[in-house]
């Protein structure tokens, strides 16, 4: 089994990264490579069309080596953190330049895949977007989660006294939604009942950095979605035995 985990995030050693390899490590793959997109260069998509004969991208960069690795894989783990509630542009990226693969044969069709989503308050958005358009391009989605990451404002050095931070974008006065961040950083964040979004901040930063795979159930969901992926895999292959 060949497993590619591939990872959104620019930060170094991020809980996205974490995650992704955790599932990696789970499935007992005896082949796994993980690519942190940030390292390489896979820009965006120029709509140029020219891959619909040859499922090819023409485009000059990192892709052309990562597509075989794609091509080739059992399984496929996405990660992204979520930024402004979307994807980071470098997964955002890769999956527009998957597209080349769709032209006429749909050539992913029938790989296994898992996702990850990492964020403070919208992860699920993007989860759900990444799920769907796994599917959409013929994968299985084997399974999806979510975690809970460190929020940039905690280590900025002026989340106690900004008035923008994402505790205050968020929050049940700016949008009419109760995202529940004050609940969910508890050990990492306390907002001072001055605090009034967008005009006074006044909160304690606690922690500067939320370590997701310290938690038992971020590490539990990790390794069972793993185990699931192995699982599917190897169901898949018995078939092709008997067939």
């Amino acid at each position: 089994m060949y497993v590619l985990g591939v990872s959104g995030s620019p930060v170094i050693d991020s809980n996205t990264d974490r995650i992704v390899k955790a599932i990696m490590a789970a499935t007992g793959a005896e082949n796994r490579e993980f690519i942190k997109l940030s390292d390489v260069n896979v820009g965006p998509c120029r709509a140029h069309m020219k891959c619909v004969e040859n499922n090819r991208c023409d485009i000059d960069d990192d892709f052309a080596s990562i597509s075989r690795k794609v091509l080739r894989a059992d399984a496929l783990i996405l990660g992204t953190p979520t930024y402004y509630s979307a994807p980071s542009s470098f997964m955002k990226s890769f999956v527009e330049r998957c597209y080349s693969f769709r032209h006429q044969r749909l050539m992913l069709k029938g790989k296994l895949c898992a996702t990850v989503a990492v964020g403070s308050a919208s992860e699920s958005l993007v989860s759900e977007w990444l799920e769907k358009t796994m599917t959409f391009e013929g994968l299985e989605v084997v399974g999806a989660m979510t975690a809970k990451g460190t929020i940039c404002c905690l280590n900025c050095g002026h989340g106690n006294d900004c008035p923008y931070p994402a505790w205050n974008t968020f929050s049940k006065e700016r949008t009419g939604i109760e995202y529940g961040i004050k609940e969910a950083y508890t050990k990492y964040l306390e907002v001072l009942p001055d605090n009034v979004p967008y005009e006074k901040g006044a909160a304690v930063i606690k922690s500067t950095k939320r370590d997701a795979m310290m938690e038992a159930e971020v590490a539990k969901r990790a390794e069972a979605l793993g185990k699931r992926l192995r699982t599917r895999h190897d169901e898949k292959m018995q078939r092709l035995v008997r067939v």
